[in-house]
């Protein structure tokens, strides 16, 4: 699309500036790029009498513009005010008519401007300083953009209102996304609050800042100075945390103190529910606190008797090795029997080259990925293993989408020509792993944590799917001889391999969640008497509201919504969810990973749809949806109708959209396949318990994980009790978008596809051709999954 206002700002500066030494022509396309950027740049340097002219608007620029004064209308030099006017249509604001008269248009787009970066009150009225006219002379936002955070901008703004008086603090950008830039503005701020000078402070986490936070940076809900808690606040924002920021920020109630435990608990820091040293450098840096325990190492050099016995005694539980790699990191038989023998695990890892770009294409990774399943097949590593494939760089974005994940799809149908079963992992820096995750071909990460001036590492938050977390590298005396090692952080995600021989289940953890928590659904209906709801139902209920009480994360739509959430998923005890959460000796909840597939479940889903089976039941006509099927599968397809509508996609292509987009392991779907297992998972399982109050769901999902038979069972299990053939499962599916079946089933749904803004008033109104097309997609994808 063309801007005729940005069209004009270029040709004017193009025509004023063409004949200049040292200026370079922008393209005059009516669209704003750097290109645009930097030909103002190097206009106002020319006026301000710099002879050598660069596209950074540096500290001789600043220096320069500061001398010269603030620009407003009043300015002497109209050219300045002109570029200033030019720059304001290149932001998206009112800019005049480009001319220079700087007039009342002009007046109202730098007033929408100063109040969008949050500096409104500060700055007189009309006036240009030189710092918000540096911040025009960049691509930064400052409206939420798509994919922003509305909470990360309240904090941008209050930085930039708070700190920009100080000298080398610049005015950072309000788009709502959390970036490199916004965690040095950040940084900046803390180490001011500490009492750095202009001539001090660097935006980066060192020696100084560290021991200022040890002593005056601890915040919690009887701690710290108003400042420091919003700081604080903007940090857990920063990585995706909700902070609780209320009208003005600055206060530490109760239940950010939850969330904090929530993020300790995600970090495995020490859950005090308070912003303590630890926590602050979990939250700005990526190492976190680098001496903080670990129970994992990985090493380039083999392991023997004397460096093992040296790892071992320093309270190591894991061994990340290398299966190829020439003489240095060559793996063994003996020294895999070695790991075990000393009670130890191992992960394995895969790199031959990795370090550089040209290294990474899909047909080098398909070789990368048959070469790893060859040497984990010879080595006798057990179906299931997680092989972390390294990106061992500073990847940028367009290096990532251009040839990373191309070499993974590449890794991916590498690893799948193997006869075993081997799960694809990646080490590298948090963007390249958070990305790999999101396109769904990596299951776990192991993050190059200490490498931390890495683009990729500054301004992303931990990934979710993490499992080791490399933070330090030091050096041991091992007998006679050091022994360098890395050490590392472990999330409990990935349990590595501690036989070649007997796998061990990856699923174990989680088994032990739900026997605690059964233990205390046991005691809560026999000891205290609250015989309404079964093990099962309470344990479900637990589940579903993980993502209230555990994770302290706002719960969707349905947490604004909780009358209708408890219509559709059926009631809870909130008693029995208090008791549980003050019980001690919780254990981790750790993923729940089908054999089968390799890809983890979504237990919070499976809690709320498992709620909606067993308090609703299935409806006695099989081809009509009720509100049991909304609560599970039916609303996650119906999310799908609305993401076809909403996309505008047409009747000829919505089949072979619904179809990519059903059970889908990338996250650009309403409906992935950790729902989609949640679903059937909670079908299977809720009609069982429905009928037989005894049974427990610990048992149940060991019997349906415990092999890759019962694990596929069960999809075949989900249509024969919810449809018993295709044709019925159509029309259910059908129903869901038309006519529904109990009580205020068409009336709750009508309300979710309005409240999500998915077009037209209902879903009935959406083309029935669409809707067919939805509903055999549907049909198809869990037939597959059934055969």
């Amino acid at each position: 699309m063309v801007d005729e206002m940005v069209l004009k700002a270029q040709k004017w500066v193009n025509t004023t500036y063409g004949a200049v030494a040292g200026y370079n022509r922008c393209a005059e396309d009516g669209s704003t790029g750097w290109s645009t950027i930097y030909s103002l740049t190097r206009a106002l340097q020319h006026e301000l009498g710099i002879t050598s002219l660069v596209d950074n608007f540096g500290a001789t620029t600043l220096s320069k513009l500061t001398a010269h004064g603030n620009v407003s209308e009043f300015s002497s030099n109209r050219n300045i005010r002109t570029i200033a006017e030019a720059a304001l249509y290149c932001k998206g604001y009112s800019g005049g008519g480009v001319d220079g008269d700087f007039g009342m248009s002009t007046q109202v787009g730098l007033s929408a401007l100063v109040e969008d970066m949050g500096l409104y009150g500060t700055v007189p009225v009309g006036v240009i300083t030189p710092k918000i006219f540096k911040a025009l002379l960049t691509m930064d936002a400052y409206v939420l953009i798509s994919g922003g955070s509305g909470s990360i901008r309240t904090c941008q703004q209050w930085l930039n209102k708070t700190y920009t008086g100080r000298g080398q603090y610049f005015i950072g950008p309000c788009d709502g996304k959390f970036s490199r830039n916004v965690q040095v503005a950040l940084v900046l701020a803390i180490q001011y609050e500490l009492g750095m000078t202009d001539s001090q402070v660097t935006g980066y986490i060192g020696p100084g800042t560290k021991t200022g936070l040890q002593t005056a940076g601890r915040v919690s809900t009887s701690t710290g100075t108003a400042n420091w808690i919003r700081l604080f606040q903007t940090a857990m924002a920063c990585n995706d945390y909700y902070n609780e920021w209320g009208d003005a920020g600055g206060s530490f109630p109760s239940k950010l103190a939850s969330t904090v435990r929530a993020f300790q608990e995600f970090c495995k820091l020490p859950q005090s529910g308070e912003g303590d040293f630890a926590t602050w450098m979990s939250l700005l840096v990526s190492t976190g606190d680098p001496d903080r325990p670990g129970e994992a190492i990985d090493v380039m050099y083999p392991l023997n008797r004397t460096t093992i016995a040296t790892v071992k005694s320093l309270g190591y539980k894991y061994a990340g090795r290398y299966l190829t790699g020439g003489t240095n990191k060559v793996l063994t038989h003996s020294e895999i029997a070695l790991i075990f023998d000393n009670g130890m695990s191992i992960f394995p890892l895969y790199q031959e080259w990795g370090d550089k770009v040209q290294y990474f294409s899909y047909d080098q990774g398909f070789e990368a990925g048959r070469a790893a399943y060859q040497a984990a097949v010879k080595f006798g590593f057990p179906a299931g293993t997680v092989i972390y494939f390294s990106v061992d760089f500073d990847a940028l974005d367009t290096e990532i989408s251009s040839y990373v994940i191309p070499h993974f799809r590449g890794v991916v149908d590498g690893v799948r020509q193997s006869p075993t079963d081997y799960a694809v992992g990646v080490y590298g820096c948090r963007n390249v792993c958070i990305q790999l995750a999101a396109a769904g071909l990596t299951s776990r990460s192991f993050v190059s944590g200490m490498s931390t001036g890495y683009s990729g590492n500054l301004g992303y938050p931990l990934p979710n799917n993490w499992a080791f977390d490399q933070i330090r590298n030091y050096t041991v005396t091992s007998g006679s001889s050091p022994l360098e090692l890395d050490h590392d952080v472990v999330s409990g995600r990935d349990l590595g391999v501690n036989s070649v021989t007997r796998p061990r289940d990856p699923n174990d953890a989680f088994y032990t969640y739900l026997i605690w928590l059964e233990a205390r659904a046991w005691q809560w209906r026999e000891e205290k008497g609250h015989t309404t709801y079964s093990q099962a139902e309470l344990v479900g209920q637990w589940l579903r509201m993980l993502d209230g009480v555990t994770n302290n994360k706002v719960y969707g739509w349905w947490k604004a919504q909780l009358h209708v959430s408890d219509e559709v998923f059926g009631e809870f005890d909130q008693d029995f969810i208090d008791y549980v959460k003050s019980t001690p000796g919780r254990p981790d909840l750790m993923p729940l990973r089908d054999p089968v597939h390799l890809w983890d479940n979504d237990i919070t889903h499976f809690g709320a749809s498992f709620g909606a089976v067993v308090s609703q039941g299935i409806a006695p006509d099989r081809s009509m949806s009720s509100m049991s099927d909304f609560g599970s599968w039916g609303g996650d397809l119906l999310s799908i109708l609305g993401q076809i509508n909403k996309e505008g996609v047409g009747e000829a292509a919505a089949y072979a959209y619904a179809k990519d987009l059903i059970a889908a392991r990338a996250d650009n779907t309403y409906f992935d396949l950790m729902d989609y297992m949640a679903d059937v998972d909670a079908l299977v399982m809720g009609v069982q318990c429905r009928a037989d109050r005894t049974l427990l769901l610990s048992d149940l999902f060991k019997h349906y994980y415990g092999s890759t038979g019962a694990a596929n069972g069960r999809f075949v299990t989900f249509i024969g009790n919810r449809f018993g053939t295709r044709a019925t499962m159509q029309a259910a599916a059908e129903s869901m978008f038309d006519t529904m079946v109990g009580g205020r089933a068409t009336v709750i749904r009508d309300l979710f596809w309005h409240e999500q803004d998915f077009g037209f008033a209902t879903p009935a109104l959406v083309s029935s051709k669409v809707r067919t097309a939805v509903a055999e997609a549907f049909a198809d994808v869990a037939t597959r999954f059934a055969s």
